[in-house]
């Protein structure tokens, strides 16, 4: 189908061509004066019936490609969605795990410190016995050594 350019550079040549035949059988008598007005009017006619159609093909042809983008833009909005549907959902598992080691973090964290205060707990009563241990033991050290200070004096230096 031609486009309407060249519908209307082909209007704009056979237009005068037309009128030019029309003035001359007209002037020769060969048709009337009203049969060529009426054949005038019945070419505009059909020269804008003509540029109309092409009009209305060259714009239908444009709103299909319109259609056509726009059911593409629709199909890629979908696919879209959907991978973000997915990754939404892939987030929230993430959270979920993050949520739960960090409970369990909690918790051993909370184990090792109870486990830490047990310990401390215990420590302090066997503490308490080394520290009555070690009172005991140093009475009993410091005359050891003195006993051995004194035999050491008694001792002549020869016989070390």
């Amino acid at each position: 189908m031609p486009t309407p350019r060249k519908l209307t550079l082909l209007a704009a040549i056979l237009g005068p061509v037309f009128l030019i035949a029309l003035t001359l059988l007209t002037s020769t008598g060969i048709i009337s004066v009203t049969a060529a007005i009426v054949l005038g009017a019945i070419a505009t006619v059909l020269v804008v019936q003509v540029l109309v159609v092409a009009t209305v093909r060259r714009v239908d042809g444009k709103a299909q490609r319109i259609d056509a983008r726009v059911k593409r833009y629709e199909a890629e909005l979908a696919t879209v969605k959907t991978a973000t549907q997915r990754l939404d959902r892939r987030l929230d598992e993430i959270v979920e795990l993050l949520k739960e080691h960090e409970n369990k973090r909690d918790e051993d964290l909370q184990a090792i410190l109870v486990s830490l205060g047990e310990d401390r707990l215990a420590s302090v009563p066997r503490r308490q016995e080394i520290e009555e241990i070690v009172h005991d033991l140093l009475p009993r050290l410091a005359a050891v050594e003195a006993g051995a200070g004194r035999a050491a004096e008694d001792k002549p230096e020869g016989e070390a």
